[in-house]
C-alpha cells in the first residue's frame, strides 16, 4: 500500500539505507512514484525525499505482488475503511495478505501497520498467511502489529518523532520489529504483549480524541441555548493543569477517527460489552452536520432571506486544516443538505482548486466565491481563513449577509462590526 502512510514509510526505509519494492494496485500511483512524483502535495518534504530515493535507485514501485518475493520484511499499511452500516471492511488487508502468503520466505517478518480493532490480526490474518503459505507464524515467519500513528500533513515529522508501539505474535517477532523500527526511524519502540493489545492502543488514542471532541459538542449544543460563549468557557478550563482542551467544530472527519470506533464497537459486541459512551459519542460528532446546517437557516433567517434560492459560499472543505483530504469530510453532509433545500453552493478550498469535490466545482479564488454570498460558511480552519479580510467579504456579500463559522477562525465581534450577521457553533 503506498497511500498516505505506506508511501512515507517507504521512503523513510529507503532513505536509511534498506532497498524498497512498493506495491500498490493503483497503476498511476505507482507511475507517479517510479518517476519521483507523490500525489500528497501537502506532505511537507516528501516530494523531494522521494525523488532522491528513487534517483538512487532505493525505491522501486510496482502493481505486481511477485515482485515482493524474497523480502526480508514485508509492511502492510493499506486502508481498512467502514461499510455504510458502520461495519469494519477488511477486504483490502485480507486481499493483501492472501497475496502476500503466496510470495513471502521462510524467515520474513510481516508487520501490519493498517489499524484493525483487537484481535483482528490473531483471528483473521494468521489464518490467512498460514493456509496460504504452509508455515505457522512466530515459527517459520515474524508477524507483529506497528499500528501507524502519524497525524496527515505531518507525517514525515511524525515518523521520526512519535513512539511506535510494538506487538508481535511472539517475543522474538516484537524484538526484530522494534529493533527495525528503531534503527530506521531513530525513535522509541514501545513493546506490548501482543497485536491486539497494540492494536487496543492505537483505537484507544484515537477513541480518546472522538469521545472528547463529541463531550465539547455537546457542551456546545446547551451553551448556545444557555447563551454562553463555549470558546470562553474552554478557555478558562484551559487554565487548569489538567484540564485537556478539545474543541467543538462541524463534526470529524478524515479515514481514523470516524471509522476507528467502529472497530472497537464490532469487537465488543462479538464478546457481548458493547461500549455504550463510545457509541453515543459517534453518534454526536455524526450529527454535528445537521447543526451546522441548522446555523445556517437560522442565520439567513436573521437577515430576513431563506435557504431556498440563497448562495453559500463555503470555505473550506478538507476534513482538517491545511491539508487536501476529502474523507468523510463532514463539509460533503452540509453542502448536499444545503443543496436539497434550494441553495447553491460556491466552494473555495486553497488546496483543492478547479478541481470537482462533492458535485460541485471548486472556485479558482476566494473573491469569486463569496461575490453576491448571503451567508459565508467557515467548513475548514485552513491558515488562509485565520486572516480573513472581513471588510472584503462584507463589500463583496449579497448584503444584508451572514457569517456561520463552523471552526472558530472569525472573530464574532469584528464580524458584527463589519456588518455580517454571525452564528458559530457554541458561540453566543
Amino acid at each position: 500500500g503506498l497511500g498516505r502512510i505506506g508511501l512515507p514509510t517507504a521512503v523513510t526505509f529507503a532513505e536509511a539505507g534498506a532497498k524498497v519494492m512498493g506495491i500498490d494496485i493503483n497503476g498511476d500511483v505507482v507511475s507517479g512514484i517510479n518517476i519521483g512524483r507523490s500525489r500528497f502535495t501537502d506532505e511537507p518534504g516528501l516530494n523531494d525525499r522521494l525523488r532522491k530515493v528513487v534517483t538512487n535507485g532505493k525505491l522501486k514501485a510496482s502493481t505486481k505482488i511477485e515482485d515482493m518475493a524474497g523480502a526480508d520484511a514485508i509492511i502492510v499499511a493499506v486502508p481498512t475503511p467502514v461499510d455504510d452500516r458502520k461495519t469494519p471492511n477488511y477486504s483490502y488487508i485480507k486481499s493483501a495478505c492472501e497475496n502476500i502468503s503466496r510470495q513471502f520466505k521462510g524467515g520474513s517478518l510481516i508487520i501490519i501497520e493498517s489499524t484493525v480493532g483487537p484481535g483482528t490480526v490473531e483471528g483473521i490474518i494468521v489464518p490467512i498467511l498460514e493456509a496460504g503459505s504452509g508455515m505457522r507464524a512466530g515459527k517459520d515467519f515474524g508477524l507483529a502489529s506497528c499500528p501507524e500513528r502519524a497525524d496527515p500533513g505531518k507525517i514525515m515529522k511524525d515518523m521520526v518523532n512519535v513512539p511506535r508501539i510494538i506487538g508481535g505474535v511472539d517475543g522474538r517477532s516484537a524484538d526484530v520489529a522494534a529493533a527495525l523500527y528503531e534503527k530506521v526511524l531513530g525513535t522509541k519502540a514501545v513493546k506490548v504483549s501482543d497485536p491486539k493489545t497494540a492494536n487496543a492502543a492505537k483505537l484507544m488514542e484515537n477513541i480518546f480524541r472522538d469521545v472528547n471532541i463529541a463531550l465539547a459538542n455537546e457542551f456546545a449544543l446547551l451553551f448556545e441555548k444557555l447563551g454562553i460563549d463555549s470558546m470562553e468557557v474552554i478557555n478558562a478550563c484551559a487554565t487548569k493543569y489538567n484540564f485537556v482542551p478539545h474543541f467543538p467544530g462541524a463534526g470529524v472527519g478524515g479515514p481514523c477517527l470516524p471509522s476507528n470506533s467502529y472497530y472497537l464497537i464490532s469487537e465488543g459486541v462479538k464478546v457481548g460489552n458493547i461500549p455504550y459512551l463510545v457509541r453515543f459519542a459517534r453518534e454526536i460528532n455524526d450529527r454535528m452536520p445537521d447543526h451546522v446546517v441548522t446555523l445556517v437557516e437560522e442565520a439567513l433567517n436573521e437577515v430576513r432571506k431563506t435557504v431556498k434560492g440563497s448562495r453559500i459560499s463555503v470555505l473550506g472543505i478538507s476534513y482538517k486544516p491545511n491539508i487536501k483530504d476529502l474523507q468523510l469530510s463532514p463539509v460533503e453532509r452540509i453542502c448536499g443538505e444545503l443543496k436539497e433545500m434550494g441553495a447553491s453552493c460556491a466552494l473555495y478550498d486553497p488546496y483543492c482548486i478547479g478541481e470537482v469535490a462533492f458535485g460541485f466545482r471548486v472556485e479558482d479564488d476566494l473573491q469569486s466565491a463569496v461575490k453576491g454570498a448571503d451567508c459565508i460558511l467557515i467548513g475548514t480552519a485552513h491558515d488562509e481563513f485565520k486572516k480573513l479580510d472581513l471588510v472584503m467579504l462584507a463589500r463583496l456579500s449579497n448584503r444584508p449577509a451572514a457569517i456561520v463559522d463552523a471552526r472558530h477562525v472569525v472573530d464574532p465581534k469584528r464580524a458584527r462590526e463589519n456588518g455580517l450577521f454571525y452564528r458559530g457553533v457554541g458561540r453566543r
